[in-house]
């Protein structure tokens, strides 16, 4: 930017609106101001900050005394307002931090400047808190329910997976890989495998986690990384089957899920993480369908989280589901396997099936489940929700 000719255009329009207001001394002293902000202005564009302003804009006061009358601040914050406006006509690219720059400027010039308004109003205009724990009581609330009859713009399917590829790991190793769909016809298959989402515990009873059946499910594979950079004491390397190491996968993955979780619900959309992944009568039907059978029988991989994002259905609750199947005999959908199977252990993992039988609820209102026990059945899906009771997770300062 040309720093002379901006500040001559930005004192010229401004003696046109007001002739005569300034003498020739507060005219120079004028320019000389509007250089000084100009610069800081530049510099903080260049370090991403806001220090050079808020040092700029301190001398317009001394202590809580203004060095400005009460029309001499108007004055200053129209001057402010004439720089940004002839600063954008050079500069679109970075028009909404050189506005927010101006805005810190005038409030001091106006309010003065106090330590709490560095940590608390200043700042707010970078960062609205409010706004961003909004952000999080949102996604602390689980969708249940979607508007299938929509789909998300490729563009923003596209970031979201970016944002799942660079969030941030230990020593940037790649602990995890992002199975994905927006597909119709593969979602509502995926479904009918997420079996685990408890009804009742007693007599046991289990819906399917219909957060998966969203209009876009990320699914998040936990692995061995292609790299070894964590190393142990002796300074050998840690082999990628340690525990430690699956640690980490796990942690990136929360990361990662975060962050995803908070981009979908600035984007607008509505998200629900799930880990219902199992198969039924010891199909492995997962592993099978993401192509990783034999990497999960080396322990090369593990199904971790996954979520659901997209839009909710107007008009019913989060915690409603259009799923119309209920699994009784079973509280969750940890090795099922259905009443007329024949195995009683999963050929692969060993592991005692438990049997459970599918019962429609629209036609069904009593039923019996493979252990003789008897069950109500409901006439709706609807999910049972935790969000309303209190996380006993403390915030303990180390002294």
């Amino acid at each position: 930017m040309i720093k002379d000719k901006i500040i001559e255009d930005v004192m010229n329009e401004f003696e046109v609106k007001h002739k005569g207001v300034h003498t020739e001394t507060q005219h120079f002293k004028c320019v000389r101001d509007t250089g000084y902000n100009f610069d800081a202005i530049v510099a903080d564009l260049k370090s991403g900050g806001i220090k050079n302003v808020l040092e700029v804009a301190k001398r317009y006061w001394q202590g809580t005394k203004s060095n400005l009358g009460e029309g001499e601040q108007n004055y200053a914050i129209e001057v402010n307002n004439l720089l940004e406006k002839r600063m954008l006509k050079e500069d679109r690219d970075q028009a909404d931090k050189v506005t927010l720059l101006i805005k810190v400027m005038n409030e001091i010039v106006k309010f003065g400047f106090k330590e709490v308004d560095q940590q608390t109003k200043i700042k707010h205009m970078f960062y609205d808190w409010n706004e961003e724990m909004d952000t999080i009581r949102k996604i602390q609330k689980c969708q249940r329910v979607w508007d299938h009859s929509k789909t998300i713009h490729y563009e923003l399917v596209d970031y979201l997976l970016w944002t799942a590829q660079n969030a941030p790991s230990k020593q940037a190793e790649a602990y995890y890989d992002v199975y994905w769909t927006a597909d119709r016809k593969v979602l509502d298959e995926l479904s009918k495998y997420t079996w685990g989402c408890t009804h009742n515990r007693q007599p046991p009873s289990t819906w399917k986690n219909s957060q998966q059946n969203a209009n876009l499910y990320m699914l998040f594979v936990a692995k061995e990384p292609d790299t070894q950079l964590n190393c142990n004491a002796d300074g050998t390397l840690k082999g990628n089957k340690t525990a430690a190491r699956w640690e980490n996968a796990y942690v990136s993955i929360g990361i990662a899920i975060g962050l995803v979780m908070r981009a979908a619900s600035k984007l607008g959309f509505a998200t629900g993480g799930n880990k219902s992944h199992n198969d039924i009568n010891g199909d492995d039907f997962w592993e099978k369908k993401l192509g990783i059978l034999d990497e999960v029988n080396r322990g090369e991989k593990q199904i971790a989280y996954g979520i659901g994002i997209g839009f909710p259905k107007k008009g019913v609750e989060r915690w409603e589901s259009d799923q119309t199947e209920l699994a009784i005999g079973a509280a969750n959908g940890s090795n099922l396997s259905t009443d007329k199977f024949n195995l009683d252990y999963h050929p692969r993992t060993g592991k005692k099936f438990r049997k459970i039988k599918i019962v429609d609820i629209k036609t069904t209102n009593r039923a019996q489940d493979p252990y003789g026990v008897w069950h109500e059945i409901p006439d709706r899906a609807d999910i049972k929700i935790n969000t309303m009771r209190k996380k006993d997770i403390k915030t303990i300062e180390i002294k």
